[in-house]
């Protein structure tokens, strides 16, 4: 079959050769993730050409909370998007178009009930997560405008997975860039022209999340989608929420974790100054933009391995599998070396302050042992997720941060100090990675073309 033939989404994901889809499916994605990856940098960037440490301190202070509105929204953009996948696949296209209501109208009102949470305790919750006495007008400020806008930022993300969930990832990346853009742009004028600070930064966020909302409507309101945002569509069924759910909840439920874990590793760092604080939040933006190239090819594989298991397509998925563990785990050693190499470089570049640059690049060097470790790991997780086999997906996403990372964020902290500090999150993704293939011994013996329907077999 000629590579260069155009397809339709669905058309990619069932006739393409396997590693051509696989590699159209994840360079939109590619382009989406790196522009995230900008994006989350941006306000960071701009913040830190004030050199003040007190406000970089704060967005990092600020951003596990947020990653919460995600883990809620992800209860249904990843548990939805994995069964439209398997549904799409199985030509079940009345179920596909239901069930991306149903999440989408789902989690809007997670989001506005969030929103009303967040705000009625707003003063407890930011003492709670750290926030000193030098960083809480700063946090303050960021923390309850993006609150204000919850909604829209879990329905984003719901949408955004529906999008890629029917192969369209041209399409998601564009609804994703538009919103990135307008944020960039938006930055520089709310923080440093019109001198705004943190709260600059959150209105520029929320301007881009609100646009790219817009544009998500306008597209599954268009006769391009063979979803729908229709209420009459709204029509949920107990199969269709224990699917959803039954990969969702875990997913979502890590999200919380992770956001937990964080606030956690902060409250540790306070200990040795808020400019260590600063330093880790601008690793954590460094070291996430090489996540993204990791989750933009194993995003594109996601919907290509749930269609081609809802098709019975087992050897299809199979060569998908290898392909975006070796494409992964490639991506993750280059990352390692880069970082190795330019770690400091890219610490100073966000923020020119000696003490944040030395504790950020302290981090950073010690990071890298766990990184080429996480491709295999995350691709075995989205494999069992796309496949419908919650539990295991769930010892995988919840086992890293609950089993694994916080444990050892008190024992090596209480050790070694801020050295053990610095070890727990590659130590972390070392013993994850272990436990994600001793679980995926099983899927990887039946799929290896002989033993197909034994996939059917594997319960969780």
């Amino acid at each position: 079959m000629d590579k260069k033939k155009k397809y339709t989404g669905v058309e990619l994901m069932r006739d393409a050769p396997v590693g051509t889809a696989i590699i159209r499916l994840a360079l939109p994605m590619m382009i989406t993730m790196i522009a995230q990856a900008l994006y989350n940098m941006t306000d960071v960037f701009f913040i830190g050409q004030t050199n003040d440490s007190n406000m970089v301190a704060a967005v990092a202070l600020a951003s596990p909370l947020f990653m919460l509105s995600q883990a809620l929204g992800n209860v249904f953009a990843t548990g939805g998007a994995n069964y439209i996948s398997r549904t799409l696949g199985a030509k079940k296209y009345d179920e596909a178009r239901h069930a991306s209501v149903v999440s989408f109208y789902t989690a809007f009102g997670v989001g506005v009930v969030l929103t009303i949470i967040l705000l009625l305790f707003k003063t407890p919750i930011l003492r709670l997560i750290g926030v000193s006495d030098a960083t809480f007008e700063h946090t303050d400020d960021y923390f309850t405008v993006v609150s204000i806008f919850m909604a829209f930022a879990t329905t984003g993300a719901v949408m955004s997975s529906q999008v890629r969930s029917e192969g369209e990832t041209k399409k998601a990346m564009f609804i994703m860039l538009v919103g990135i853009v307008l944020n960039v742009i938006f930055d520089p004028i709310f923080i440093l022209t019109l001198d705004m600070g943190t709260v600059g930064a959150a209105w520029a966020t929320v301007a881009g999340q609100c646009v790219s909302y817009f544009l998500g409507l306008k597209y599954f309101a268009s006769k391009h989608s063979l979803l729908s945002i229709h209420p009459r569509d709204f029509k949920p069924n107990k199969e269709m929420m224990r699917q959803i759910l039954s990969i969702g909840i875990p997913a979502g439920i890590s999200n919380i974790i992770m956001s937990v874990s964080n606030i956690l590793g902060n409250r540790v760092l306070v200990g040795y100054g808020d400019y260590v604080v600063a330093g880790n939040g601008v690793f954590m933006r460094v070291a996430g933009l090489f996540f993204m190239f990791i989750f933009a090819i194993v995003m594109g594989y996601q919907p290509f391995a749930g269609y081609n298991y809802g098709a019975n397509q087992h050897d299809r998925l199979r060569k998908g599998f290898l392909i975006t563990v070796a494409l992964s785990t490639g991506m993750c050693i280059v990352g390692a070396i880069i970082l190795r190499i330019f770690g400091d470089s890219f610490i100073w570049f966000f923020i020119d302050d000696h003490n944040t640059i030395e504790a950020g690049t302290a981090i950073l060097k010690v990071f890298i042992y766990g990184l080429p470790f996480i491709g295999a790991q995350v691709t075995l997780m989205v494999t069992f997720q796309a496949l419908g086999k919650p539990i295991r997906a769930m010892i995988i996403t919840i086992g890293r941060q609950l089993l694994f990372y916080v444990p050892l964020l008190f024992i090596l902290n209480e050790l070694f100090g801020f050295d053990g500090y610095t070890w727990t999150q590659p130590a972390a993704d070392f013993l994850t990675t272990g436990i994600a293939i001793a679980l995926g011994m099983s899927l990887l013996k039946s799929m290896r073309g002989k033993e197909d329907d034994e996939i059917h077999k594997l319960e969780v």
